[in-house]
């Protein structure tokens, strides 16, 4: 540990790690959970997507994690080790108001529900950047912010394009 960075920084980052794992895997779990609950296909489809994407997330954060613990020191660029992780993910699918069918209540809650998670993801991760002191450290987690922030907007498309056929079919 050097130029000012202590051990006490680097057990706080690894501590925010353990946080981001932690999250990620509430995420995995509820979008499986909802996969199930919902007769919406676009619903089911999204939260499938969300699912993978998640446990994919999950392996990387847990690379990175357990190469970070054998070295006692994170790895130069580790949010480029995430990114390219990312890259094979297959992007999220659109909302499209001819597929499906009528939403219903359960499609409606779990969406408000995945928004809520979403958002609290991208707390944490916004709250790891002020915290880090390593600057890789923090661009792993702006990227991560990131990235929930584009499911925030991504939710809300599907929950937006949903309350408008609901309204439009009743």
């Amino acid at each position: 540990m050097s130029g000012g960075y202590t051990k006490q920084d680097y057990e706080d980052e690894l501590m925010d790690m353990d946080t981001a794992l932690e999250m990620e895997q509430t995420c995995v779990t509820f979008y499986q959970e909802s996969a199930e609950q919902v007769d919406d296909s676009r619903v089911k489809e999204l939260y499938l997507w969300f699912a993978g994407a998640g446990t994919k997330r999950i392996a990387e954060l847990k690379s990175v994690q357990t190469a970070t613990k054998e070295t006692s020191s994170w790895a130069p660029e580790v949010e480029e080790q995430v990114k390219s992780a990312d890259e094979p993910l297959e992007a999220a699918p659109a909302f499209d108001s001819d597929a499906g069918g009528k939403p219903g209540k359960s499609e409606i809650m779990t969406l408000r529900q995945g928004a809520e998670l979403e958002k609290k993801a991208a707390s944490i991760y916004h709250t790891a950047v002020q915290r880090s002191r390593d600057k890789s450290v923090r661009e792993l987690w702006r990227y991560l912010a990131a990235t929930e922030e584009a499911h925030i907007k991504l939710v809300g498309t599907y929950f937006d394009g949903l309350m408008a056929l609901a309204i439009k079919k009743k």
